[in-house]
């Protein structure tokens, strides 16, 4: 199966054979993540390999996961996302 918690950019070669594969029901897309702290404007773009099957907060939550573990950010109880300036948590 296809790690779908890993962001970068896809080949055409990688694309097509997500395409072609049928039996594979992920496919890659783009998601942006901003920071919730007033005024701040950091956001984050990557893509992410998500399915059909999931629904808009499934999708994100891809993100977020590959955020928090890989990248500083920081998701919190009250369903804020922080940027690394703004994580409460080193």
């Amino acid at each position: 199966m296809t790690d779908q918690t890993t962001p970068g950019t896809l080949d055409p070669d990688t694309v097509n054979a997500i395409v072609r594969d049928m039996d594979d029901p992920l496919y890659p897309t783009r998601i942006n993540v901003f920071c919730d702290r007033y005024g701040c404007g950091v956001e984050n773009t990557g893509e992410y390999m998500v399915s059909a099957e999931m629904d808009s907060e499934q999708r994100l939550a891809v993100a977020r996961r590959h955020l928090v573990g890989n990248e500083g950010w920081e998701h919190t109880a009250e369903g804020d996302d922080l940027c690394p300036t703004h994580a409460v948590t080193p």
